[in-house]
């Protein structure tokens, strides 16, 4: 093959893998349909539709029933491999489903990237024949608005968490807190308690409680949370029990992680 053949072929999986990233970037932002991913990265259809077929064939990414593009498992299993290859999704699964279980609502596991969350899974009670929520997996938001980033801001570093709250935070609802003192006492609270209720912050109509996971290093790297419907979700009477059930679980996931310090809750499990 002639060099200019061969510069013709490096351009051109260069430019392959420039066009993969930017559709896997946009679907992370959130789930689009092949029609919207051509009109906003200006490819035509036919060339998205190729690039996204080769990338479902690999696994990064997924496709739903009504069309709409997902970050997929290959993406979610690079993602969760954290401390020394551990697999985060694989580890947490079955608390997920027992979480699930247990509440009758909608458990899930994040992980930390850099100021954001990247929900990785979630798992809904399949005996629940009732309104189900959305399917966050493989949206990545900012860390303020809700339990789940909060719970892993509050064991950043104290410069990391100066630098974020120094910059404007964005608005996702009425709800969502964004008033630095107010954002400190609710991360003191996190580390005193282990956990932390939200409602309304980033999606209205949904009440949730996290609490985060840690590796052998003592570093935040994830956050396991259950979610629900805010009329039905938690239930007063629950509220403790979900809260210290979500602590021990998410206490038993560090161990697997390799993290040595056991979290204690004096409140029984969930009934």
């Amino acid at each position: 093959m002639s060099s200019h053949n061969g510069n013709s072929v490096r351009t051109m999986s260069v430019t392959s893998v420039e066009r993969s990233f930017r559709l896997l970037r946009a679907i992370a932002e959130e789930p689009r349909s092949l029609s919207e991913l051509a009109r906003g990265l200006n490819l035509a259809t036919s060339t998205a539709a190729r690039f996204l077929h080769s990338l479902h064939a690999a696994g990064a990414v997924s496709r739903d029933h009504d069309g709409l593009y997902r970050i997929g498992p290959a993406i979610f299993e690079l993602a969760g491999g954290v401390s020394g290859g551990h697999d985060l999704v694989a580890i947490a699964s079955k608390h997920l489903s027992a979480l699930a279980k247990l509440t009758g609502e909608t458990s899930g596991i994040a992980a930390a990237v850099d100021n954001d969350i990247l929900h990785l899974a979630q798992k809904s009670d399949d005996d629940d024949a009732g309104v189900q929520v959305k399917d966050w997996s493989g949206q990545q938001i900012p860390a303020h608005p809700g339990c789940t980033g909060l719970v892993v801001m509050a064991h950043w570093p104290e410069s990391q968490i100066d630098a974020y709250l120094d910059t404007p935070l964005e608005i996702f609802s009425e709800a969502t807190v964004t008033d630095p003192k107010v954002i400190r006492r609710r991360l003191d609270r996190i580390r005193h308690d282990g956990f932390l209720w939200t409602t309304d912050e980033y999606a209205v109509g949904l009440t949730s409680v996290a609490s985060p996971v840690f590796d052998s290093s003592n570093l935040v790297v994830a956050a396991l949370h259950v979610f629900g419907p805010s009329y039905r979700f938690p239930g007063d009477e629950r509220k403790e029990a979900i809260a210290a059930e979500l602590c021990v679980r998410a206490a038993q996931i560090s161990a697997v992680l390799g993290h040595g310090e056991s979290l204690t809750i004096g409140v029984e499990h969930v009934a």
